[in-house]
């Protein structure tokens, strides 16, 4: 919870109702023929946001591998597109809508000019995705099918290729990567290794915030494999997608001693599970190395900074989310905590900040309140309209 104020999973995929699997997502063209550029891109708290430029205007795009294209609804109409079908689809928090399909005639990132692409036209208006992140639409995989894309945080910069010798790739730093369904989205294998070890398949999601989380399907088994440990369990919600908030379940806070991406041991790993139907890796994982996603010819590869990685952590005994634009209690881990704070309990003050005067947007897009504090005053009211102010410590 030092990284993020919640989890924020804005993955999108076409749901799996007949006339979704008839939609491939892979129409369109790209030129030049032979293309590199490299596109600087922004980093708003772990989202990656590029400018694209549609009919000579400049948007703001997050850039996701875990959604197809999308854009948003004013685009669409200052487009003009006659022709567009409608298809269901769910966020990371199986949340289903149903959104137009339609037809891009030109859009360009970079030195890139793509033609014809298929796009999701989501309703912008009052979302607070967009708005909070000041975003237009999404790049998301479907439009990378036939690319290889390297992305190098130390420097926010982004290459575009369809050319893998303009690339610096060693074979010894690579796995495979394999695209599934309609919209190409990317997953590889990964080793987890407790008192015994396991392999694990997931989505590589550069929409979701934090280094790993784990599908509570999954959990049961790898839990029963001794390969996780588990730090407690709670009843709540804890995390964001596009479509709105999940819904309240069960969930745990586990640790994995090691997991292995490519060649590189991340150690120490906490995580929470969720309600998807895949594990997933998330933006986090670009605070420890470069990463290239070749689409083109099916492979990952990993970079990292140092030789190994410890992600330990000492963490306060609940995780916050976000509810009817107020930020509150999500998931009460601690037991002892459980006796005084619950689910749905609105926080109304951490520390000197008093959470009635700050801005929701600045929950979403700047650093966790919770950032760098090994101790925290909170305030908080319950269902009953109690305040309660609590002096809580990292354990």
């Amino acid at each position: 919870m030092s990284k993020a104020i919640l989890k924020m999973f804005l993955f999108i995929v076409l749901a799996s109702q007949t006339h979704a699997q008839k939609t491939k997502f892979k129409s369109g063209t790209s030129s030049p023929r032979n293309y590199y550029s490299e596109i600087k891109y922004e980093d708003v708290n772990g989202k990656i946001v590029i400018p694209v430029s549609i009919n000579n205007k400049t948007y703001r795009f997050l850039f996701d591998t875990g959604a197809p294209n999308v854009i948003s609804s004013g685009i669409f109409e200052t487009l003009n597109i006659e022709k567009s079908t409608e298809i269901t689809v769910s966020d990371a928090n199986n949340n289903k809508q149903n959104m137009k399909n339609a037809i891009i005639p030109s859009l360009t990132i970079g030195d890139v000019i793509y033609k014809n692409s298929q796009a999701l036209v989501f309703d912008d208006t009052n979302n607070i995705v967009f708005n909070c992140f000041e975003i237009d639409g999404i790049i998301g995989t479907n439009l990378l099918r036939k690319s290889i894309v390297k992305i190098l945080p130390k420097e926010n910069l982004l290459v575009l290729t369809n050319d893998r010798k303009r690339m610096s790739l060693s074979k010894d730093e690579a796995i495979d990567m394999v695209l599934r369904g309609g919209q190409s989205s990317p997953y590889i294998s990964i080793g987890l290794q407790g008192e015994n070890n396991a392999k694990e398949f997931l989505l590589l999601d550069t929409g979701a915030s934090g280094f790993y989380d784990m599908c509570k399907k999954n959990y049961s088994t790898l839990k029963e494999r001794n390969v996780t440990h588990e730090l407690g369990n709670s009843i709540g919600a804890s995390s964001l997608g596009m479509f709105g908030a999940t819904k309240e379940s069960v969930q745990y806070r586990v640790q994995i001693p090691t997991i292995k991406i490519v060649n590189h041991e991340f150690k120490n790993v906490i995580t929470t599970t969720g309600n998807d139907d895949n594990s997933r890796i998330g933006s986090d994982i670009l605070k420890y190395g470069d990463m290239t996603l070749d689409f083109r010819n099916k492979k990952f590869y990993f970079n990292p900074f140092e030789k190994q990685s410890d992600l330990d952590e000492k963490l306060f005994g609940f995780t916050p989310t976000i509810a009817e634009n107020k930020l509150i209690v999500g998931m009460v881990w601690n037991e002892d905590l459980k006796e005084h704070m619950s689910y749905g309990d609105e926080i109304l003050k951490v520390n000197d900040t008093d959470l009635a005067y700050l801005d929701l947007c600045h929950l979403l897009t700047m650093p966790s309140l919770f950032k760098n504090e090994s101790t925290i005053n909170i305030t908080f009211k319950n269902e009953n309209d109690e305040v309660n102010t609590m002096t809580l410590h990292r354990e």
